[in-house]
């Protein structure tokens, strides 16, 4: 948040407030309660996270988050959720004229894809 790399008392707040906020949102939608969500569960709870993605996109976040038996466990679920968040902020940031659309030259790139 501020730039610094390091992980301050206030941005620890806000990322455990996160973490609780999607603890309740994974519990909801692991409807077997088996500590796991399958694909289909992972995008209703991305959808109540606040993230609008199509088919390709959950078939991209399944083959990069689940299991072998594609089904996504609790860290995996927080790791994508920050992930997205990351991605939609960085977008935002970059689109500036809200056309839904953003250009990159190899070096915001790489900046973006490290990140």
């Amino acid at each position: 948040m501020d730039g610094s790399s390091k992980l301050g008392l206030q941005e620890f707040h806000r990322l455990w407030t996160k973490i609780q906020k999607y603890l309740e949102i994974f519990k909801s939608h692991d409807s077997d309660a088996s500590g796991t969500m399958s694909s289909h569960e992972m995008r209703a709870a991305l959808a109540e996270a606040g993230f609008q993605v199509n088919s390709a996109v959950i078939q991209e976040i399944v083959g990069r988050y689940a299991d072998t038996s594609y089904a996504i466990d609790f860290d995996c679920f927080i790791g994508c959720l920050i992930r997205l968040e990351m991605l939609f902020k960085m977008f935002r940031t970059l689109d500036k004229k809200n056309q839904g659309k953003i250009q990159l030259d190899l070096q915001q790139w790489l900046c973006l894809a490290i990140n």
